[in-house]
């Protein structure tokens, strides 16, 4: 039977980092390429123009340790609103690119140089939910109208497997691969109590997708600065197996503070 003294933790990080829109989330990430990282960025929100930015005004040599693919599902107007054009394929495609990326390498098998980069989960989570609709056969279909046939209750429970089953994908032992998945927050009341929750599909699986993170960390504003935050406030609840240690600061600086994560 093993005992404690024998386990190991893995020397991979997997983070749920989160914050609101401008705190500075994915141009922090900059720490992570003055630590020697390679980031592999599966790219939602289409808002990287910062990162590389600041880039190439700080490290212009560090730009090539930058890789990512984009995903969005295209959409056009309609008398009755927008619909996607044509068949929905962010998702499927993105899921594809965390199996097997454009150079042929597979994410699950990069190792401790590389970090893949969810940016954001929210718009992924968009993308799971216009995949779904396409199931139910609802693409041609604004948001909102009522269609036979169409049942939204489906649609939810799809878009929610779905984006649970990735999350438990990329967060597992066996995915050898540095994660971080930037999610947008969404205040709720869970428990008879207003907390701080990743904005995913719908309010059901905003409280569950924590639970599969050893580390989940907040980018915020005190005073007008920006820091990142290790641990819990009244609103939202975060974890760091370091976090146990005084020593350990409860604010990190926006500029070094994912690689002081990483240490």
């Amino acid at each position: 039977m093993p005992k404690a003294s024998d386990y190991t933790s893995s020397s991979l990080k997997k983070i749920l980092y989160i914050g609101d829109s401008g705190t500075g989330k994915t141009t922090s990430l900059f720490s992570l390429l003055a630590a020697c990282k390679r980031l592999r960025i599966i790219d939602f929100d289409s808002l990287l123009t910062p990162l590389l930015t600041y880039t190439r005004m700080r490290k212009p040599e560090l730009l090539d340790n930058i890789e990512f693919q984009s995903f969005r599902d295209k959409t056009r107007m309609t008398d009755m609103g927008p619909i996607v054009d044509g068949i929905p394929k962010a998702w499927i495609d993105s899921c594809k690119a965390l199996d097997k990326w454009e150079d042929g390498s597979r994410p699950g098998a990069w190792g401790p140089d590389y970090v893949l980069v969810i940016d954001s989960h929210t718009t992924q989570a968009r993308a799971a939910y216009t995949h779904a609709r396409g199931l139910q056969g609802a693409s041609g279909i604004p948001e909102g109208v009522a269609a036979k046939g169409v049942e939204p209750r489906a649609i939810y429970h799809t878009a929610q497997k779905s984006m649970l089953n990735i999350i438990a994908e990329i967060t597992a032992e066996h995915f050898n691969t540095n994660v971080i998945v930037i999610a947008h927050i969404k205040y709720m009341e869970h428990d008879g109590t207003t907390k701080g929750y990743p904005l995913s599909v719908g309010n059901a699986l905003s409280p569950e997708i924590p639970t599969y993170f050893p580390i989940v960390c907040q980018a915020t504003k005190v005073g007008g600065q920006r820091i990142i935050r290790t641990r819990s406030s009244a609103m939202i609840d975060l974890k760091d197996p370091k976090a146990f240690d005084p020593a350990y600061a409860t604010e990190l600086p926006m500029d070094t503070g994912l690689a002081e994560i990483f240490k």
